[in-house]
Parts: structure tokens; sequence; C-alpha cells
């Protein structure tokens, strides 16, 4: 617990200073290396991945997650490119039949799940707009918001479910994870919008902030289930031991994948960002 918590005060203030004031390109490079690392943890739980798959799949994942820096077309596009180029060096190098559509099936699934949903990050970082008396132009203010909402979910749902936990929530998946702290964190990440729409981001309206922190927060549980799924799947504890106390870098923002897309699909919606 110690080092959980050490890890997280020396990382929390230096993702806030780098998202909020820190140089643009540098916050998206930032994004960019996550989607590699992160794809590369995800692969590297399944048996069947070969060493040089992980470093093709984790340059195409940095690939796709860099795409929306040339706009719109370019996520779809650089998307379906590294579909192609992955299939291909599949079918180059099958090995067995069987394992040739597992590693296809596996490659594909890291390009969506990760490199595409990172993405959606990067995507809002990119917004410019901002409204008068805003702390923080509109990428800024929603991408700090994303991990405030789901941050402090997190952070609710761990002291909820230690303190009031009764009821198993998922427990094929997550046997841990109980209604109560479920709960405790959908309610934090309702304070976590509130934050977002009061201080970073005023220009989204206080109740569509809680709307969109209840909205995220759940779909910041659901993430963190969908990663589970994939370990229980490979009798795996941890994506990897990239941060001490909390395993690897996929394990700390599995959630944040999830609520990334509701964001984005947001400001499209209220026309304060645009692809």
């Amino acid at each position: 617990m110690l080092q959980r918590i050490m890890t997280g005060l020396i990382l929390a203030p230096l993702l806030v200073a780098l998202v909020l004031w820190g140089p643009k390109a540098a916050m998206t490079a930032v994004l960019v290396a996550a989607a590699a690392i992160c794809a590369d943890e995800l692969v590297r739980m399944f048996p069947s991945t070969r060493p040089r798959d992980r470093w093709l799949i984790a340059a195409l994942a940095g690939a796709v997650a860099a795409a929306p820096l040339l706009g719109a077309a370019a996520l779809t596009v650089g998307l379906a490119l590294a579909m192609c180029v992955w299939l291909f060096a599949c079918l180059a190098s099958p090995g067995t039949v069987q394992d040739g559509a597992q590693r296809g099936a596996l490659g594909a699934l890291a390009l969506t799940y990760v490199g595409a949903l990172i993405a959606m990050l990067v995507a809002i970082y990119q917004q410019n707009g901002q409204a008068n008396g805003a702390n923080f132009d509109i990428g800024r203010g929603s991408l700090m918001g994303v991990f405030v909402m789901v941050f402090m979910g997190d952070t609710g749902a761990y002291f909820a479910g230690r303190a009031l936990g009764r009821h198993k929530l998922y427990e094929l998946i997550s046997p841990k994870k109980t209604v109560e702290g479920g709960i405790g964190g959908l309610l934090a990440s309702i304070g976590g919008g509130a934050i977002l729409s009061v201080w970073l981001a005023p220009a989204i309206p206080l109740v569509h902030g809680l709307v969109l922190g209840a909205v995220c927060g759940a779909f910041g549980q659901v993430g963190d289930f969908a990663e589970s799924l994939f370990k229980r799947a490979t009798a795996t504890k941890d994506s990897g031991h990239l941060l001490p106390g909390h395993g690897g870098l996929l394990d700390r923002v599995d959630g944040v994948l999830f609520a990334g897309p509701v964001v984005m699909a947001y400001l499209l919606w209220s026309r304060l960002g645009a692809l």
C-alpha cells in the first residue's frame, strides 16, 4: 500500500502539470508512448505472442494513437492500414494456421482496444477552443477531466469497498469488487464531473459535468472489468511492473480508455470540439 501511495504522489503532480501547463507536443508524445506500452502489455498476457509480434503491435498501436493529429479521416485510415499491415505480417509467418489466426485476432484487439481508444484521448487534447474566463483551453481541461473522473472513481470505489463492501459486483471477473464499492466510485466520479465543469472546463455546464461524471464513472468501471477479463483468462495478476504498487500501465489506465470516447462524443455533440 505504501509503495502504491508513493508512486501516486510522485506521478500525479507530474501528470497534472504536463496536461494543464506543459507543451501539448510533450503530452501527446506521452499518450502515443502509452499506447505502445499498453499494447505490449496486453499481448504479453497471451502465450501465443512472439517477441517480434510485440514490437510490431506496439509500433502500430502508437501510430494509430497519433493519427488524430492529422485529422478525423486519418484515424479511420490509420487504423485500417495498421490492421492490414498486422494481418499481412501474420500471413507472412503464420506458424500453424491456428496460431496465425490467434495472433491476428490478438493484434487486431490491441490496435482497437488500445490504439484507437488512446487516439480518443489524443483527439480530446488537440481541441483548442477556450471560453471566456476559462483557465485552460477545452482540450487541456477535458483531458484532465477524464483523468480526474476516472481516478477519483477508482479511489472512491477502493475506500467505499473496504469500508462498506458486502455484496459482490461481478465475482466471475473480479472477485474483490463489490456493489458498495461500485456505488462509491460512481459518486466520486460525479464529484470529478463537478470539478470538470467548475474549474477545468467552465464551458461545460454543471449539469452536463455531473452527467459526464456518472457516465464516465460507469464506463470506467466497465473498462476495469474488460481488462480483468483478459487477465483472468490468462491467469495474469498484473499487466506489467512499470508502476510500483500499481502493476502495469494498462492496469492504471484501463478505465481511462473507456471514458475517453464518452468525453470526445460529448465535445462533438456540444460543438465544443471538432475532429
